[in-house]
């Protein structure tokens, strides 16, 4: 099928090529056989995303990281419901399906549509077609009591500081409570997307980042910040070679998970 996507909805595509290659590595990380058969299926000029290997080997960190920590929740919360915030074309409901949860698909109505030719909703499983910024999006989500984890992949970095805000607010003033896992990059690359060569082809541009997190809750002082990962300390596992000596200098650069809870009742 004919992909034509620009800016921010193309980046969708560098992290299903990357999670693609993988798949066809001799050490694949992700094991990710459901992207590489999309890949194969997408009419799209994939060469032109190919990127850094210190990307590459980040994106599959980030995920391997994100996916450990959803498994911890789904773990402690069997019947949970999670939202993937901008989800794209990706993968993790498959890679982390127990069963029992409950899995909500949030993005664009052209992302939305283009998911809707590999994936399929079910009684677990519901796409919405909107902006994480359009306020209606929450009142689509019914938890009926259970516990509710909110993902962020590859998104967050977008946003201005501004809409980060009004998209914390709105959590907070909508939910009785829930846990949110937020993947951001560095305050030391808002502005210079152009430094990863895959995402200067889309267009896109970096106008959020953070420290260790502390910015999310100055932002919305009702979150309460639980823990703070930075991906280099998975990604220094998949560097070869003498490559590792950059890991202090990829430490700086690289993107970190920040995560947070909110209850209400606090």
């Amino acid at each position: 099928m004919k992909i034509n996507l620009t800016g921010v909805m193309e980046t969708m595509l560098i992290t299903l090529d990357v999670r693609a290659r993988d798949y066809h590595s001799d050490n694949s990380i992700l094991k990710d056989k459901k992207s590489a058969e999309m890949v194969e299926k997408i009419d799209y000029d994939f060469s032109k995303l190919k990127n850094a290997m210190t990307n590459y080997y980040g994106i599959l960190s980030r995920a391997k990281v994100m996916d450990g920590e959803i498994r911890k929740f789904i773990k402690k919360y069997p019947t949970c419901h999670i939202v993937s915030i901008g989800s794209g074309l990706d993968t993790r409901f498959d890679r982390l399906d127990n069963g029992q949860i409950h899995w909500y698909d949030l993005d664009y109505p052209d992302v939305i549509a283009i998911r809707k030719q590999f994936f399929e909703e079910n009684n677990r499983i519901t796409f919405i077609a909107k902006s994480a910024t359009d306020p209606s999006w929450v009142k689509e989500i019914k938890t009926n009591g259970e516990k509710l984890l909110i993902i962020s992949e590859g998104v967050i970095m977008y946003f201005k500081p501004e809409e980060v805000k009004s998209f914390l607010n709105l959590l907070t003033d909508h939910f009785e409570q829930f846990e949110l896992h937020l993947d951001c990059t560095p305050k030391s690359v808002v502005k210079k997307a152009h430094m990863n060569k895959a995402v200067k082809k889309t267009n896109a541009q970096y106008f959020f980042g953070i420290t260790n997190g502390k910015e999310i809750t100055e932002l919305n002082p009702k979150l309460k910040q639980i823990g703070y990962i930075n991906f280099t300390d998975e990604f220094k596992k998949w560097l070869p070679g003498f490559k590792k000596l950059l890991i202090p200098i990829i430490y700086l650069f690289n993107n970190r998970l920040a995560m947070f809870t909110y209850n209400k009742e606090r």
